[in-house]
């Protein structure tokens, strides 16, 4: 069976008729926005920033490794190659007349929790001195390796400088 509509369709000189169904529609239910959680993070970013700002201004800003009080420890190397882990803190690697390893460290700490070590160990001598938490430090070291040995300093080659 052809309904009307497509009957006369089909037939010359007829206009097209679509025909025409009932739609069913769904009734539109809106979701609630999401609403944005509150920027906690960078508040709470922004206090920790004004708590250390007032630790800095407490204890005063200027730390200088350069006015601290020298420690000195001497080790024990016959090896040929010496590989010095700094971790970024500066440090002077001079050439002198001795048969082991002196290092000197200079720091200075106002706040925070300091972390100090050295060690000589398999042929790396691994300096650290630093602070964490809120913190004011400042650090650096001299080393003194015998002459002819090989220096390098974390890794890659590097030339002594100075005299010690």
């Amino acid at each position: 069976m052809v309904s009307t509509a497509k009957a006369r369709a089909a037939e010359p000189g007829t206009a097209k008729v679509r025909a025409t169904t009932p739609h069913i529609t769904k009734p539109h239910i809106t979701k609630p926005r999401a609403t944005k959680p509150r920027a906690t993070k960078p508040r709470a970013a922004l206090a920790g920033a004004l708590v250390a700002l007032v630790a800095v201004a407490a204890t005063g800003c200027s730390v200088d490794a350069k006015n601290a009080d020298p420690a000195v420890k001497t080790f024990a190397f016959s090896g040929r190659t010496l590989d010095v882990k700094t971790h970024e803190i500066p440090a002077d690697l001079v050439a002198a007349d001795r048969k082991d390893v002196k290092v000197t460290r200079w720091f200075e700490a106002k706040s925070g929790s300091e972390h100090l070590r050295w060690e000589l160990k398999d042929g790396t001598l691994d300096l650290e001195a630093g602070c964490s938490g809120i913190a004011i430090c400042d650090a650096r070291f001299k080393v003194e390796v015998p002459r002819g040995v090989t220096v390098l300093r974390d890794g890659e080659p590097t030339k002594l400088r100075g005299r010690g």
